[in-house]
């Protein structure tokens, strides 16, 4: 039990982001609307406002309208689109967080389309909403954290499609969602946030360990 007990307590911790989660969102957004083969339309960034909310302390955050951002798959090179298995998508991001506090309530990162094939397929990242008041058990849905960690992924035809599999993701900032999210419909070099040969020079670079003494040596 004790990796599902970590694992809660990290997603818990995550939350502490403050506002800062709404401009990091905003420059990932920034950096995919300037590639050269942009899937979304000319800064998309602005269209990631504020909305209305009945509760003062807490403020709402949503791209675009409620049907979400349009991903213009057929913008990306001959090449990318290749690689891609979807004939249209919609990215949908909805955040919670409060101001006073500098809390996050909830976040949901969400893909809706449609496979070449012609079948709906969805992706969608939430944490729940941890304000009491609007859900009683908080974060802590389904029997445990196992079955229904806090931080959580659907992928099928739609969230609500049974079997509804959640599957528990890591605790990452709200702009990393949004990277793993566009990773898996775009699945491109220009999408990922982490290629392989950073990967390895980090691995390289941690490998290598200070002695006691202060000398290193390779470990």
């Amino acid at each position: 039990m004790r990796t599902w007990v970590e694992l809660y307590r990290s997603h818990r911790d995550s939350r502490a982001c403050g506002d800062k989660a709404v401009d990091a969102i905003r420059q990932v957004l920034r950096a995919m609307g300037e590639h050269e083969h942009s899937v979304f339309r000319a800064n998309v960034q602005a269209h990631f406002n504020p909305k209305k909310s009945p509760h003062r302390d807490v403020q709402a955050f949503q791209l675009g309208d409620d049907k979400g951002e349009p991903i213009q798959l057929k913008k990306l090179s001959k090449a990318e689109q290749e690689r891609v298995h979807l004939s249209e998508a919609r990215l949908s991001i909805l955040l919670l967080w409060n101001r006073a506090r500098a809390h996050l309530h909830a976040l949901t990162v969400m893909v809706q389309s449609k496979r070449k094939v012609g079948s709906d397929w969805t992706v969608a990242v939430h944490l729940p909403d941890d304000r009491e008041g609007e859900n009683p058990r908080m974060d802590r849905d389904g029997c445990g954290a196992c079955s229904h960690a806090a931080l959580h992924c659907h992928v099928g035809p739609t969230v609500g499609t049974h079997p509804k599999v959640r599957v528990p993701m890591p605790p990452l900032a709200p702009f990393e969602v949004v990277e793993w999210v566009m990773s898996q419909v775009v699945p491109s070099d220009a999408f990922e946030p982490a290629p392989w040969d950073r990967v390895m020079a980090a691995l390289k670079q941690e490998s290598v360990k200070p002695r006691a003494n202060g000398r290193e040596r390779e470990m």
